[in-house]
């Protein structure tokens, strides 16, 4: 994954939705300074359930954020059915 693009991207939603680096951080739950380091393509690796976390406060797609499309909107979730037992 390319950190500059998902830097880029999160600092763009941030700034689109009006919020500040400490307003994301507060609900994504992580450290503002690592959100810092985020947005300037300076951090290294990130856990996947960040990238929720922050995918969910911004109101996009992980794909997105990872550069995979260019639109923002996440995708609608399909309601799960079971399978059939026998």
């Amino acid at each position: 994954m390319d950190m500059e693009v998902l830097g880029t991207r999160v600092r763009e939603r941030r700034k689109h939705a009006g919020l500040g680096q400490m307003d994301v951080s507060k609900q994504a739950g992580i450290i503002q300074g690592d959100l810092s380091l985020l947005e300037r393509g300076k951090k290294r690796a990130l856990w996947a359930d960040t990238l929720l976390r922050l995918a969910e406060v911004l109101g996009c797609s992980l794909d997105y954020l990872a550069g995979r499309t260019d639109d923002p909107r996440p995708k609608r979730q399909r309601a799960r059915t079971t399978m059939p037992t026998s």
